[in-house]
């Protein structure tokens, strides 16, 4: 009917699959990070600083991770999950990588800050503050016991003076980082909240447009619109349908003698009532003042005449309380005309129109069939 509103969102791809389409997208960007230093180390090891043995150990295992975390997400492992994308643990396997690469290394140590600083700025922009908050603990912890193990185990080769430097740099630029994370955290959730109101308003806006804010049915151009689809629907299937114009009798009366308040009154009882008696599939608009559009969907024109009568005895039903008191008893008019092949809207709606001023001609509170 007229009267249902469409999803503000239609059309938009399902949640499950923008979810997936995101997964996806920080997966790529975590076996990014977690890539980003095969390369050196495999260099490393060309020119001799790196033993072979542990990169061909250690680059299977970085990108392990990475296979897993795809296979998950690929066959829906993790759906239900806080984190179905594994993203928190592909960046915590990111940093032990890259603590790893720091212990291998030896000269070239210092490359391996760079791809903590990758793995770390995608934290800050993939997962909430906590967890990076949870990371960067996991990365100072992992880095010290790194530091202080390769410095006592080879202190010519890990200096312990320079990895105090280093592990003092660590601790003051990774808590940084996890402030940099809280802050990112609300901007996101500020702008997850921007969002929601605007989707808000442009749903209210679009309901605005599309409806008749005193009886919530369509208006003349949805409603239009809808019989141009009806319409088209029609051309296509072969089948038919039937359009009314209703008009409430002597409504003038009503508004002079009660104010546009009863007026208001007599449209909404009207609207509610109407729309009661009609099938799931059939429409009503307000059409403009006191006149609806009603479009009987795939009925032939004597089964339109039997719903059309039905809405005018309801109609009769209606008792409409009044501002300042009393009651005002409803009738209408109904001018009926079915869709004829190949018919344009606008001579059908013509049709009824005219069926509708022989009604209010032979007497009001009638049904014309044009």
């Amino acid at each position: 009917m007229f009267i249902r509103k469409a999803p503000v969102n239609e059309g938009a791809a399902p949640v499950s699959a923008r979810r997936d389409r995101a997964g996806r997208r920080q997966l790529l960007l975590a076996a990014a990070a977690t890539a980003a230093g095969i390369p050196l180390m495999i260099g490393a090891a060309a020119i001799g600083e790196v033993p072979w043995k542990p990169v061909l150990i250690w680059a299977p295992l970085s990108l392990g991770m990475n296979l897993f975390a795809w296979t998950a997400l690929r066959f829906g492992w993790t759906e239900g999950w806080r984190d179905p994308g594994l993203t928190a643990a592909q960046i915590a396997w990111s940093i032990a990588s890259t603590a790893a690469c720091y212990a291998m290394l030896g000269p070239l140590r210092a490359a391996a800050l760079p791809m903590l600083a990758l793995a770390l700025l995608f934290a800050i922009f993939a997962l909430p503050a906590r967890t990076v908050r949870w990371l960067a603990a996991w990365t100072l912890a992992l880095y010290g016991a790194v530091m202080l193990l390769m410095s006592w185990l080879q202190p010519v080769r890990y200096p312990p003076a320079e990895a105090v430097i280093t592990f003092g740099a660590l601790l003051v630029s990774v808590p940084v980082m996890s402030l940099l994370a809280l802050r990112m955290s609300e901007l996101r959730t500020q702008l997850g909240r921007q969002k929601g109101e605007l989707e808000v308003a442009l749903a209210r806006i679009r309901e605005l447009a599309e409806r008749d804010e005193l009886t919530g049915l369509f208006n003349r151009r949805r409603a239009t619109e809808a019989l141009l689809a009806h319409r088209a629907h029609a051309v296509r299937s072969g089948g038919t349908f039937a359009v009314a114009m209703a008009d409430i009798d002597r409504f003038k009366a009503v508004n002079d003698g009660h104010g546009h308040a009863g007026g208001d009154a007599v449209l909404r009882a009207f609207a509610a009532a109407a729309r009661g008696e009609l099938r799931e599939i059939d429409n009503i608009a307000r059409w403009g003042g006191e006149e609806f559009l009603i479009v009987f969907e795939a009925v032939d024109s004597e089964s339109a005449a039997v719903a059309a009568e039905r809405v005018r005895r309801r109609a009769e039903e209606i008792e409409v309380g009044l501002p300042g008191g009393g009651t005002h008893r409803v009738t209408v008019s109904i001018g009926l005309a079915s869709w004829r092949d190949g018919e344009p809207v606008e001579a059908l709606i013509d049709r009824a129109d005219r069926a509708l001023y022989r009604a209010k001609a032979e007497g009001r509170n009638r049904v014309v069939t044009a």
